[in-house]
């Protein structure tokens, strides 16, 4: 008799013919402050199927080049070991319901989260990722006509079945935010053949680094205009959504341009809260073009 077996393969946050790419989730992060005690997440199936979904908390940390990563993962690279230790989990501090849930085409469930403070909770900030993925049908295995159609006795018939997961980060803060951030590192990158550079389309990338300054993480936009003079100018160029987490105290970023700036062209980079004081300018930075 042939052997039989299913491999299932987990991919986090990636899209395509994985089963259940159809899954959505919001809001797309949560932030507790001192004072939150509650919050509320809600996952939509957006296929045409019913599907069946595991929710579970999971560490994960950010590495300097903006990666996030399960923690296993970045404690066994090279310098992660200070990443992963720098990192304080909110898992211990959270209860959720529900842990499973099967959802129709087009139907949304709520997933409640609870906070827990202990009353010696430190002051800090405190991160897990609340961790959504679509379990396989049953249909997944192999059928009886695809068994026997399988290779000859002593042989492996292996079934590769991708598993659609996305994640959010849940955050916890203990004491008032201290968020403080700097622009530095700034460079421009035109078109190149080099395979690792960074990738332009054409337009022109400008490379820097976003620093934290303050014990708070950091999240927002950030803009890159022209200037007119004295004074800032067009939006050529911009990343929504970028945060520096507390494992680590810079991150690398690729900010796409929409045109390659002139030689001698002056830029003016900001960084925009989207967190504590949403709007509020963060950080600033000047460069001019070589």
């Amino acid at each position: 008799m042939a052997a039989l077996a299913v491999v299932l393969v987990a991919a986090a946050g990636a899209a395509g013919a994985q089963v259940g790419a159809d899954l959505n989730i919001t809001p797309k992060r949560i932030v507790a402050e001192t004072a939150g005690r509650t919050a509320t997440v809600y996952i939509f199936n957006r296929g045409s199927a019913p599907a069946t979904y595991a929710i579970t908390l999971v560490d994960r940390a950010m590495t300097p080049d903006g990666q996030i990563r399960p923690v296993d993962d970045v404690a066994k690279s090279p310098g992660g070991a200070p990443i992963v230790s720098a990192l304080k989990s909110a898992a211990p501090l959270i209860v959720y319901t529900p842990r499973r849930v099967t959802l129709p085409a087009g139907e949304s469930q709520t997933v409640r989260l609870r906070i827990l403070r202990p009353g010696d909770l430190p002051a800090g900030e405190y991160r897990t990722h609340l961790t959504v993925t679509t379990l396989p049908p049953e249909t997944a295995g192999l059928t009886a006509a695809q068994a026997a159609a399988s290779p000859g006795a002593g042989e492996l018939a292996v079934n590769v079945v991708s598993l659609f997961s996305l994640s959010i980060p849940v955050i916890v803060r203990q004491g008032p935010p201290d968020v403080r951030a700097a622009i530095e590192g700034l460079a421009l990158h035109g078109p190149s053949a080099d395979a690792s550079a960074p990738k332009t389309n054409g337009a022109g990338v400008l490379s820097l680094d976003l620093v934290r300054e303050g014990a708070s993480s950091l999240y927002g936009d950030v803009e890159v205009r022209a200037m007119n003079g004295a004074k800032a100018g067009p939006v050529i160029g911009g990343v929504r959504g970028v945060a520096v987490y507390t494992e680590v105290a810079r991150r690398a970023l690729n900010v796409p341009l929409t045109r390659l700036p002139a030689h001698g062209e002056r830029l003016a980079v900001s960084f925009h809260d989207d967190d504590t004081r949403p709007g509020v300018v963060l950080a600033t930075a000047t460069y001019a073009t070589p």
